[in-house]
């Protein structure tokens, strides 16, 4: 009896869609979408069913056609062969139809051989068997269809319940054979890895490069044949990395230009103590301490008194000089004037001192930048000034230049 064979193309029928396509056949023999795809279409071309009578394999060819995919009816035969197609083995099909599907590039092997060949059209023809010979017409008591037949329905297709028949398992491979060549390598992933190295030197690159090793991972993940997906994976580590640190660094801001420091000037004296001091006796005058430096020399521009109390420390300079003076010639108001780098930049009292209520005990440097004043406060009674008490006046930067502050 004439036995026939059911062979999957793979190939889809014009205007189908794939996906439509797989989850029909899937349904039809029983299978998950996933391992249909895996165990049959992906293996195809190959015999998913065999031993069929002429009948019975057409009209399953109808069905698989009327699902949106390519089948054919082949004659059935004992010789099977398998190919191997893009490192994936295909198969298993009659040997007789190694032409049919082979492709430039296959390899070939016979069902339990160790052996592949490389598939040449010229060549593998003159191996086929000839043609059958045209089978002799038939009598017509044999033609003619009768009531049985005519109602006899071809066998259907493995329902829900039923178990596609699995194919022969694959070839063996012989110890001897040559390794599979290895895919080329991806060169997505070597500029991806390249981005990754470039964004940990500069930081504001590290979104573009995370987008790109992301891309380049998915590129990959659907070419399994190509190489690199080391590199693609070390690009998204190192541009992650710098994508958090340059997350977590502060958003610089713009250093705003301090104005140009202008030296405050000296506060001339009122009215009362500049005439105070203009009638002053002349002897008074003549006690008076002697400039020592250019501070000093600006304190006496300003119509100040110099007591000849100064200290420095650094680039600070603190001299005591009077506001104003008695008939005894003794300072009857007494101030500290700080410079800094010879500039001056203010008075360490609020107020001038007054002897007679409070006393300028003593003022220290203990740095450039730490004023300590000693004050003594008194009474009524002469010579009664017990009572003291300490400032501590700090030289501090400022963007206008350097300023006083106390230290409460």
């Amino acid at each position: 009896m004439d036995h026939r064979c059911l062979v999957l193309s793979g190939c889809l029928l014009d205007g189908q869609d794939p996906t439509t396509v797989h989850a029909r056949l899937a349904t039809a023999f029983g299978m998950e979408m996933s391992g249909f795809r895996e165990r049959v279409f992906e293996r195809a071309p190959l015999i998913i069913r065999r031993g069929l009578d002429p009948a019975s394999a057409d009209a399953q060819v109808a069905q698989l056609r009327a699902l949106g995919v390519e089948a054919e009816s082949l004659p059935d035969s004992d010789a099977l062969i398998w190919l191997r197609r893009e490192q994936q083995v295909r198969g298993p099909l009659p040997e007789a139809a190694l032409a049919r599907y082979a492709l430039p590039g296959d390899q070939w092997c016979h069902d339990g051989g160790q052996q592949w060949f490389a598939w040449q059209p010229v060549a593998i023809e003159t191996l086929l068997p000839p043609p059958l010979p045209a089978s002799a017409p038939a009598p017509d008591d044999l033609t003619q269809p009768t009531a049985a037949t005519s109602h006899e329905l071809p066998p259907p297709l493995p329902e829900f319940d039923e178990q596609p028949q699995e194919p022969s398992p694959l070839p063996p491979t012989s110890a001897d054979e040559p390794p599979a060549a290895k895919g080329p390598l991806s060169s997505v992933a070597v500029v991806a890895a390249l981005l990754g190295l470039l964004a940990m030197l500069w930081r504001p690159l590290a979104p573009i490069a995370t987008l790109m090793a992301l891309g380049a991972l998915l590129f990959l993940y659907r070419r399994p044949l190509l190489r690199g997906r080391v590199y693609a994976v070390a690009a998204l580590m190192l541009s992650a990395t710098a994508l958090f640190l340059w997350m977590e660094q502060p958003t610089p801001v713009a250093a705003s230009v301090p104005p140009p420091y202008v030296a405050r000037p000296l506060k001339p004296l009122v009215p009362s103590e500049r005439a105070a001091l203009a009638e002053s006796p002349p002897q008074c005058k003549a006690l008076v301490a002697s400039p020592k430096n250019d501070e000093d020399r600006f304190l006496l521009t300003g119509q100040r008194l110099l007591t000849g109390r100064a200290q420095r420390k650094g680039d600070t300079y603190v001299a005591e000089a009077a506001v104003s003076v008695n008939e005894q010639c003794q300072p009857s108001a007494l101030q500290l004037y700080v410079f800094r780098n010879g500039v001056f930049i203010g008075t360490a009292l609020e107020a001038a001192a007054i002897p007679a209520t409070t006393r300028l005990t003593d003022f220290s440097l203990t740095d450039d930048q730490h004023l300590r004043i000693t004050l003594a406060q008194c009474t009524d009674k002469p010579g009664d000034c017990a009572a003291t008490t300490i400032r501590q006046i700090a030289v501090l930067p400022g963007a206008g230049g350097w300023t006083l502050g106390e230290i409460k």
